[in-house]
This record gives C-alpha cells, sequence and structure tokens, in this order.
C-alpha cells in the first residue's frame, strides 16, 4: 500500500488553523469575575465650602468684619448682592382689589363655608365649602342679547355685570382697582403743638422795626433796601379789584393806631382784648415743615443712570486698592472659595504655617478696609444678655 504524502499547497483547510490559532487558552480552574472600577471623574467630590472667609466670620459671630467683606464684594461685582424682598413688593392679588372674591362668588350661588383647611399645594389655609346645585335661567334682553342667571350672578353676553345686591337693594358691578395705602392717614398738628409753636419767640424781629445799619464814618445805611414794596394798582380789566399798595396800607395801620407801634391801652379807638385761640380747619399754614426726600429739581430730573453708578464704584475700588496695597490681594481671593491655607501660601508663607497664619492676614485687611471705607462700618446690636435667677 502507497500512502500518499501531503501537499503543502493545499489550502483548503486554513481557515479552520486560523481559528484554532486566534482564540486564546483558556486556563483551567474556577474564573473570578474582576470589580468593575468608576472612572476617576465619577468618584465624588470633596465637599468644599462656597465662601470659607465668609463662612468662618459668620460661625464666629463677627458682624463687623462679616458686613465689611460683604460690602467689598458688592463693590468688587456689582450686582452680586442679594436683595431682600421689601414688605411692599407684595403679589398682585394683593396690591389690586378684585370683587367679588371667591368667597363672594362662591356665595353667590349658594356655597357656604363651613370649615377650613390648609391646601398642601400652597400651604395655606382655605375655606371649606358646602356645595348646593344651581340652575342657570336664561333670557333675551331688549339689545338682542342673551342675559344668564346663576344664583345671583348675573351674566351679559358670557360677561358678569351683577354679582349681588346691598342691603338698599342696590347692584354689586365687578370692580379691579388698586388697594388704598396701608395703615391710616396723618392726624396733623395737634393743637398743643401749634401752642408751642405760637409761644416760640421770633429769631428776626418784625421787619416795621428793623434799622439799617450805619457806618461810623457817614450817615448813609451800610446795607441797602433790597426790599421794593409792592406799589399800588388801580383797577383794570384784567384786574377788577385792583391791588392796595404796601406803603399805603402801613399809613393807614399807622393811622388808625393798629400798626403795633402804639400799646393795646393806648389805642385811639375802642377796642376788646380777646383771648387766643385757633382757628378749626386746614387754614393753619404756619409751622416748621418736613422737608421731601426728593425735591420737585431731582425728581423731575429722574434717577441716576446705573452705570454711571457703577463707574463711580469701580473708580472707587481702584482708589481704595491704591490705599490698601498687599491688603487689597487678600480681600480678592477672601471673596472667592479660597481657603485660609490658599490665602497664607499665596501670601508667601509655608504650607505647614499657612493654615494658621491665614486667618490673621484675613482679619487683617479686613480692619485695613474698614479704617479707611466709612461706607464698610457697620455697628451691630449687642444681644442682650440673660441673667439667671
Amino acid at each position: 500500500m502507497i500512502s500518499e504524502k501531503p501537499s503543502n499547497r493545499d489550502l483548503s483547510q486554513l481557515s479552520a488553523l486560523l481559528a484554532v490559532r486566534s482564540q486564546p487558552t483558556r486556563p483551567s480552574g474556577k474564573q473570578t469575575k474582576k470589580a468593575i472600577t468608576p472612572a476617576n471623574d465619577n468618584k465624588p467630590a470633596r465637599e468644599l465650602l462656597a465662601w470659607p472667609a465668609l463662612e468662618r466670620l459668620a460661625y464666629r459671630g463677627d458682624y463687623r468684619r462679616l458686613f465689611a467683606l460683604r460690602h467689598w464684594k458688592n463693590m468688587v461685582f456689582p450686582g452680586s448682592e442679594i436683595e431682600a424682598p421689601e414688605e411692599d413688593n407684595l403679589d398682585p392679588e394683593t396690591t389690586i382689589e378684585i370683587r367679588p372674591s371667591e368667597a363672594e362668588l362662591l356665595a353667590a350661588v349658594g356655597w357656604r363655608a363651613i370649615d377650613k383647611e390648609r391646601w398642601h399645594f400652597t400651604n395655606e389655609i382655605v375655606n371649606v365649602y358646602e356645595r348646593k346645585d344651581c340652575t342657570p335661567t336664561h333670557q333675551k334682553n331688549k339689545n338682542d342679547g342673551i342675559d344668564t342667571q346663576l344664583g345671583d350672578l348675573l351674566f351679559r353676553d358670557g360677561r358678569l355685570i351683577e354679582w349681588g345686591k346691598t342691603g338698599k337693594g342696590s347692584s354689586l358691578h365687578p370692580v379691579e382697582r388698586p388697594r388704598g395705602p396701608k395703615g391710616g392717614t396723618s392726624p396733623g398738628r395737634s393743637d398743643a403743638a401749634v401752642w408751642a409753636y405760637l409761644k416760640l419767640r421770633g429769631a428776626v424781629a418784625s421787619p416795621l422795626t428793623a434799622k439799617p445799619y450805619l457806618k461810623p464814618l457817614s450817615g448813609e445805611p451800610a446795607i441797602g433796601d433790597f426790599y421794593a414794596p409792592l406799589p399800588r394798582e388801580a383797577p383794570s380789566a384784567k384786574d377788577k379789584h385792583g391791588r392796595f399798595g404796601v406803603k399805603e396800607g402801613r399809613a393807614m395801620l399807622q393811622e388808625l393806631g393798629v400798626d403795633g407801634s402804639i400799646p393795646f391801652e393806648r389805642l385811639p379807638l375802642p377796642a376788646t382784648r380777646c383771648a387766643d385761640g385757633l382757628v378749626s380747619g386746614p387754614q393753619w399754614v404756619g409751622g416748621v415743615k418736613r422737608p421731601k426726600p426728593t425735591g420737585e429739581i431731582s425728581a423731575a430730573a429722574g434717577r441716576e443712570p446705573e452705570f454711571v453708578r457703577q463707574v463711580e464704584i469701580l473708580d472707587y475700588v481702584d482708589h481704595l486698592r491704591r490705599h490698601l496695597g498687599r491688603h487689597a490681594l487678600v480681600l480678592g481671593m477672601a471673596i472667592t472659595d479660597a481657603t485660609a491655607k490658599e490665602i497664607g501660601v499665596a501670601m508667601g508663607q509655608g504650607p505647614a504655617y499657612a493654615e494658621k497664619r491665614g486667618p490673621s492676614l484675613i482679619d487683617a485687611a479686613i480692619d485695613a478696609l474698614i479704617n479707611l471705607d466709612e461706607t464698610a462700618r457697620v455697628e451691630p446690636a449687642a444681644a442682650e444678655e440673660k441673667i439667671a435667677a
């Protein structure tokens, strides 16, 4: 039997041989699954303080330096301050009076409030009503429109025109108007305040008794007459009554002896001295008047543009930086998320000593700002100490 010698050119099994060679050898024994570890960016970040310098001062209760540090940040970054909402900044429903209200609408259709509960959506106390069926009625009006009556509510072409009646039978119409100012009106000056003002001694004497100052070497008045009395004006087409001149009026008062130069007891005419009294009503116009915060000129000119205020603040910050020197660098880092150790290292301290030296550098920089800038100063209210019995 003759055996055939295999040919080296037979490539029919080449793909099978390559597949066997490409498969990795599997070691014998039990296979252990390796735990999958997250990438570095998936590791939880270390908790850091958003403003370490401010939170350290707040924790320490140093409100004087805390106010100055916030003041410096507000000047360096205008508009970064947090403005608390004012008490008068209320919702439109609070500042605008709308009638009928929710309770009045439901009462008009027969619903009655029987209880109150807290609504979990807004956390406000609301009424709980007892439902009552109400059937609407429709009728045509004189304008060929349709009036719909639903309880006490009257709709005309879909628009509410009446929601009830008053005690005297008048119709109640829907209204939407701004509410009146809170608080009562000013009572004005009391009689005691008016009397107190009238009893004050005048700082300037009466112009009828004023005498000009005379120079020792001349008989001419040293101060000229800057007040020109109003002359007499005869009646005309524009003014039917005319005007009584000042000089004529003074001459008449002197002729009658009631210009103040003659004592009351020696008046040429019989007169009766009556007790002093106040005229009731708005006739009283004298007294000390409180000045308004904004005058007519400043109110007409309007507010200063915002960009002008920011430019002035930045210019003032540059002025403070020149006087603060190295303290300005410390303040610049203290309004960021830099820690006390990082501030100490930036100012040339060693890493081991910087963490201990950093807080004192921040306090010294804030104290320098307080001494230089008056607007950074505040006097915190002293806390009341409770003494045990």
